[in-house]
């Protein structure tokens, strides 16, 4: 049996039966009486591909996935695997456009959604799915052309009773560590998105690399509350605990993690700078209000806590007396970070966007390390802290199994090795384009360098999308070509590097705007004009039309409006009048930080 993720994932359950690997959490934390052992996963799994199998799916069709977090999701996405299937994941936020858009260029012969809701946006796009022959639904009513789920899996007892098992086991047998395991979708510059095509040995080799850095044992516990579609999920979080045989608790609502954190206690938590700074926000909180002495504890822990981060992040040696002074005096407040993660946590990491700086540092002077890294879709693992060798200003040092270096336009390029993707679903110029004309390096799109100590540090975008700290990236330009369109809005800039949600700067169109202030009487270059509720209510609307095709990640949350138009004379465009985004974000700076103040 050759080296694949269906194989590995068959080995790992018949090593432990019976012990638990996934956990569905109730709402307030605690976990319920529904447990997913890895032998039952296996079992339920092999029902669902023999269910493809007798259904007349072939090796190397693709399936979709439209679910939020739950046992239906992993038991079907390594069910594809095992009948030699592509699996594709959708965003469970997905808008009914980017399904029908996804669907169809993933070609998906069969979809497996969770709730009536979800079944609802399928069935709104159907009609264009000729490829589309079976959909699969934990709920089914009002629509009796879908298959439920219990009566899928039924079909495939019924399938394996009657010989489908030897077919199954063919096909894992069969599978290559270059064959295509799943799809991944990726936005781009442009906004159209990607099928990446991750292989079996890209899933193997980065979730080996992450047990490595990490040392992860299958007595580690985590949580699982991202969308498995996302690159994070499906391959630091499903592939990796697969690979370690560590167990899951399932977060079906992302809005309660802190109580499902304290009522299971992970040990790993791999969350998103967004995350990390409601940890930040809620400690800042309590030392800001701590009085007397104990207000005198929070800042000396902080301060000696900071001292022996900067120590530490130096290589350097922490004295003894300041180390043994930090750790009796923050006990109490170290139990208290402890407190919001579950108690137990060792090690915490984050990704997707950088992590700020004195926000970091902050948390490790208080007992937390959380450890940065660097990756992308086309090749997740680039660069990862270690916990006993760390920076907050970099990413760290390359993953086992990746080389890296820095082209002379300081761009970072990484070597095609195990850990890197295919190319894209049915296009190859944009996969060519995606590596040096030899075809050796990977280009990133972004900017860095290598300091001596050998960590990445990640200094620039060069592709124009925007990284929130949720971990999402949001491509601006197909959303400012639909505000632009309204007859009020005749520039726009989408802004939110490593903020939680997307804003944006919005230019009227000078001409509409002296029309309708001389109608009004009113003198166009006063700056309460633009405070007008009239000009706000129709930039408003022109906002929320565009906002109603967009999914929750990409929507507008909060704008500032502007009377004149951007220019090239300014230098606030290219010759060209492509937008200079450094150069108007600085000018508009506190104008666009303003926005971020308070929650939206």
């Amino acid at each position: 049996m050759t080296d694949t993720a269906a194989a590995v994932f068959l080995a790992r359950a018949a090593q432990a039966p019976g012990r638990p690997a996934l956990r569905l959490l109730a709402a307030g934390g605690a976990p319920r009486d529904e447990t997913l052992a890895w032998g039952e996963w296996a079992e339920a799994s092999r029902r669902f591909a023999a269910a493809l199998v007798a259904g007349g799916h072939r090796p190397g069709e693709t399936v979709a996935i439209l679910a939020g977090s739950g046992f239906l999701w992993p038991v079907a996405d390594l069910g594809v695997l095992l009948a030699g299937g592509v699996s594709v994941g959708l965003y469970p936020t997905s808008a009914p456009a980017q399904v029908r858009q996804v669907l169809a260029d993933c070609g998906a012969a069969t979809l497996v959604v969770d709730t009536a809701q979800r079944l609802a946006l399928v069935q709104a796009v159907r009609a264009e799915l000729p490829r589309l022959r079976t959909v699969v639904a934990g709920q089914v009513d009002g629509w009796g052309e879908a298959v439920g789920w219990d009566g899928w899996l039924a079909r495939g007892a019924d399938a394996l009773a009657a010989g489908a098992g030897d077919e199954v086991d063919r096909r894992v047998r069969a599978a290559r560590p270059e064959d295509t395991a799943i799809l991944i979708y990726t936005s781009g510059s442009t906004g159209e998105p990607k099928g990446a095509e991750i292989p079996h040995r890209y899933l193997l080799a980065s979730a080996a690399s992450i047990v490595e850095v990490l040392g992860l044992t299958a007595g580690d516990t985590t949580l699982s509350f991202l969308p498995f579609s996302h690159a994070a999920e499906r391959v630091f979080g499903l592939h990796t605990r697969i690979a370690c045989g560590m167990e899951a608790a399932l977060v079906p609502d992302h809005t309660r993690l802190w109580e499902a954190a304290r009522g299971y206690g992970p040990t790993l938590f791999g969350g998103l700078p967004r995350l990390y700074e409601k940890a930040f926000e809620t400690l800042r909180d309590e030392h800001q209000r701590a009085g007397g002495a104990e207000r005198e504890r929070w800042d000396r822990v902080a301060w000696l806590g900071t001292a022996r981060s900067r120590l530490r992040q130096a290589g350097g040696r922490v004295p003894p007396g300041l180390e043994a002074e930090w750790a009796e005096l923050g006990a109490p407040l170290f139990a208290r970070v402890r407190a919001l993660f579950g108690g137990r946590v060792r090690v915490a990491t984050s990704g997707g966007a950088a992590l700020p700086g004195e926000l970091a540092e902050y948390l490790d002077a208080l007992g937390l390390t959380v450890l940065g890294a660097y990756g992308l879709t086309e090749h997740l693992c680039v660069a990862f802290n270690r916990p006993a060798r760390y920076r907050f200003d970099a990413a760290g040092p390359p993953m086992p199994g990746t080389e890296l270096r820095v082209a002379e336009d300081g761009e970072i390029l990484v070597r095609r090795g195990p850990l890197t993707f295919a190319g894209y679903r049915g296009r190859p110029e944009e996969t060519r384009a995606a590596f040096s004309a030899d075809g050796e390096w990977l280009l990133t799109g972004d900017l860095g360098a290598v300091g001596e100590d050998g960590a990445l540090r990640v200094i620039g975008r060069k592709k124009e999308l925007i990284a929130l700290s949720t971990g999402k990236k949001v491509a601006p330009l197909p959303i400012e070509a639909l505000l632009a369109q309204d007859p009020w809005i005749g520039q726009a800039m989408l802004y939110g590097e490593g903020q939680k949600f997307v804003s944006a700067l919005l230019a009227l169109r000078p001409a509409m705007l002296k029309s309708w202030a001389a109608e009004r009487a009113l003198r166009p270059d006063d700056p309460a004009v633009l405070e007008h509720p009239e000009v706000r209510a129709r930039v408003r609307a022109a906002v929320d039309r565009v906002n109603q095709g967009l999914s929750r990640t990409e929507q507008i949350r909060r704008f500032v409006v502007i009377a004149r138009e951007l220019t090239a004379e300014d230098g606030e465009l290219t010759p060209t009048l492509k937008l200079r985004r450094a150069t108007v974000a600085e000018k508009f700076r506190a104008e666009l930080d303003a926005l971020y103040q308070t929650a939206p």
